[in-house]
């Protein structure tokens, strides 16, 4: 039985238990450029990162299923006690995080998601091979945990509760959840996160100014959220496409590079905010079908991530 605080109380008034006021010294965000050609330890991400993340003990992955790629590639360091799944990768969320669902699904506005499938399958999400996962480790000093979350838009309604509207909202409460039920607080947390590339499902009849902005005010309320609850925010690039002219596609590159400009503008507000730049590598590296790459790439970068946890 999942631990919630939240039962007498809103969602926003539950979240602010776990927000916090900091003296901000930091006047930029930090970037890297990941390269292949380094060891993970040597690499300029890894020297950014490792001072504020290094061995934390909570680690967050939000995303589709180039997260969930990444994740799976990862060579956690720790000795696994417990495993935890979805049972429906793409229904099973809210069985997943133990939070009951609305009485009535709403449907997304004009700048949310689902656009497709979790449209028509209620509390289901567009991307159907990603899933939630925890992997565990318990000892004399505590627990230690790395956690997948499916988010695939940077809005979207498909994980309604009785306390959320959202699945960014949804995401971040149970995060919440996570760590007081193990008694950690948001500095014991990395939360490693990219949306892009299901966002432009909404971007059909729209001019790419108006998908911009869209995208990139939901994303700031995303990042507002995750704020309350991780000590860290790491944001992955979001990576190129294949068939960028492909009328089949609503992805475009030249749109998801501006689209990554955006996003290191909107982490400048953010002094817990790192940008990894995976856009060039993934360049590099050959394509399985529209979006996705061979698996070396998912394992060069989950390499920086495993050489941190």
């Amino acid at each position: 039985e999942v631990h919630r605080l939240m039962k007498d109380l809103d969602e926003s008034e539950y979240l602010n238990r776990f927000h916090r006021h900091r003296i901000v010294f930091k006047d930029l965000y930090t970037e890297c450029v990941f390269r292949e050609d380094e060891p993970p330890q040597n690499g300029e991400c890894y020297k950014m990162l490792a001072p504020e993340v290094k061995s934390k003990k909570a680690w967050f992955f939000f995303g589709d299923s180039q997260m969930g790629k990444y994740f799976n590639a990862l060579d956690y360091p720790y000795i696994i006690t417990s495993k935890k799944e979805t049972d429906d990768l793409r229904c099973g969320f809210l069985d997943y995080v133990h939070l009951p669902r609305s009485e009535e699904w709403v449907y997304p506005q004009y700048n949310q998601g689902p656009a497709k499938f979790g449209r028509k399958n209620h509390f289901c999400s567009d991307v159907a091979s990603a899933g939630n996962r925890r992997f565990e480790s318990d000892s004399t000093e505590g627990s230690n945990f790395m956690e997948l979350l499916t988010v695939d838009f940077a809005s979207d309604v498909e994980q309604q509760t009785r306390y959320t509207n959202t699945t960014q909202e949804t995401a971040t409460l149970h995060v919440a959840n996570q760590l007081q039920l193990r008694g950690l607080t948001y500095e014991d947390s990395v939360c490693v996160v990219n949306v892009g590339l299901h966002d432009q499902k909404l971007c059909e009849s729209k001019s790419d100014s108006h998908c911009l902005v869209i995208y990139v005010t939901n994303v700031k309320v995303y990042l507002n959220l995750l704020y309350n609850v991780c000590g860290s925010i790491i944001w992955l690039s979001t990576t190129p496409v294949r068939d960028t002219h492909n009328p089949n596609y609503p992805q475009r590159n030249d749109r998801m590079e501006i689209m990554n400009e955006k996003i290191r503008e909107v982490l400048a507000k953010f002094d817990n905010g790192y940008f990894v730049d995976v856009w060039e590598r993934a360049l590099g590296n050959t394509f399985v079908d529209n979006a996705h790459f061979t698996q070396d790439f998912y394992d060069n970068v989950a390499g920086l991530f495993s050489s941190l946890m």
